[in-house]
């Protein structure tokens, strides 16, 4: 009974399913504006902070704000090369 279980599950329609979610919370946050999406993440963020109170991690936040600069120098990089 359980071993059925498990493959059910694992033979769900992955793809449907992620489609149908994307589907969702755009048209959400098309029709409720760029603060949902805001509010979302914050909720979001708020949750993981609830169950992990130390996150996120200093290195977290590091690897992060690298991430982050990489980013604005490609789109910065990007945008120059436009210009051209």
């Amino acid at each position: 009974m359980i071993t059925r279980g498990i493959r059910d599950y694992m033979s769900r329609d992955w793809e449907a399913a992620r489609r149908a979610k994307d589907a969702y919370w755009s048209e959400r946050i098309n029709r409720l504006g760029p603060g949902e999406g805001f509010r979302i993440a914050e909720e979001l963020r708020l949750q993981v902070v609830r169950s992990q109170p130390g996150w996120p991690h200093e290195s977290e936040r590091q690897e992060d704000l690298a991430a982050h600069l990489k980013l604005a120098d490609l789109l910065r990089r990007a945008g120059r090369s436009r210009r051209r």
